[in-house]
């Protein structure tokens, strides 16, 4: 029996890969048994470029990552399985198959894919950071939080009401990590589909040793910020004791040493923010 999915992209429609991206989600729409529509929700009033007409395009004057993600949500029809694809993404069929696979073992589970770098032989993105983590996974293995990059929300939680990205985090990311602990708190439960594989086509910007420091900053801060919303007492005070030992053991060296000045800086800006609940940093 077909299924829908709506396989969307949200961008501001800057990234050059775009085109390539809905070039290669067309040819999943024209040759998968599935029924599949591909939405494209650009974060501004306008766009200059007309798409090929099999994209359904929607515009979302509100900036932010959480504003643009719920009128993608707004506009999935009756039965539709949302699939978030990012515009510096490769999608390919198999991709795909793979990701509506789980999805029909565990329909009733929010699905994940991994991402990793286009570009395998470079050590310094970004992506790579987190590459052994990714790969260590199994395949069905329970998430406690992932991305939108890669995932499929199925049409019963949309139906229920339980996808909603909160626009306080618009402008500083971390919707994703938030949305994930407000599911599982309702029960909901995140898998992991190893074989669906989507490829990144990295910028320049993000093999930039300051872009990285910056964005792992961003990252762990915008996690204390979930943890004080939605955690457990237990969390919590493992998290704020995590953060606390991690300061003291870097801090001797941070003078002289580049890497332990930067976690320091992390890892007391997490402490605040999970502390004081302030949003800090863009």
């Amino acid at each position: 029996m077909k299924e829908k999915y709506f396989l969307t992209v949200c961008t501001l429609g800057e990234h050059p890969n775009l085109l390539n991206c809905l070039d290669q989600l067309l040819k999943i729409k024209n040759s998968a048994f599935e029924d599949i529509e591909v939405l494209l929700v650009i974060n501004k009033n306008r766009f200059p470029h007309s798409f090929d007409p099999g994209v359904i395009v929607r515009f979302e004057a509100i900036k932010g990552y959480s504003s643009v993600r719920n009128r993608a949500i707004s506009e999935i029809s009756e039965g539709g399985n949302l699939i978030f694809v990012d515009d510096d993404e490769l999608p390919t069929l198999d991709w795909f198959n793979s990701l509506v696979y789980m999805h029909k073992r565990f329909p009733s589970d929010v699905i994940s894919g991994p991402v990793l770098p286009a570009l395998e032989a470079n050590p310094f993105s970004y992506r790579e950071m987190y590459k052994t983590e990714i790969l260590k996974k199994q395949n069905g293995s329970l998430l406690k939080h992932t991305g939108t990059g890669n995932t499929l929300i199925p049409w019963d939680l949309i139906r229920r009401n339980l996808i909603y990205f909160d626009p306080l985090f618009n402008l500083i990311g971390g919707e994703d990590t938030d949305l994930s602990f407000k599911l599982q708190k309702n029960g909901t439960i995140i898998r992991f589909a190893k074989d669906a594989l989507l490829r990144e086509v990295q910028s320049l910007q993000k093999f930039d040793s300051s872009y990285k420091e910056s964005r792992y900053i961003k990252d762990i801060a915008n996690y204390s910020l979930v943890i004080r919303r939605h955690g457990s007492i237990a969390e919590k005070f493992w998290r704020f004791w995590t953060l606390v030992i991690r300061i003291a053991v870097h801090l001797p060296a941070s003078c002289f040493i580049r890497s332990s000045l930067v976690s320091v800086k992390a890892h007391s800006k997490s402490l605040y923010v999970l502390i004081s609940g302030n949003v800090v940093g863009k």
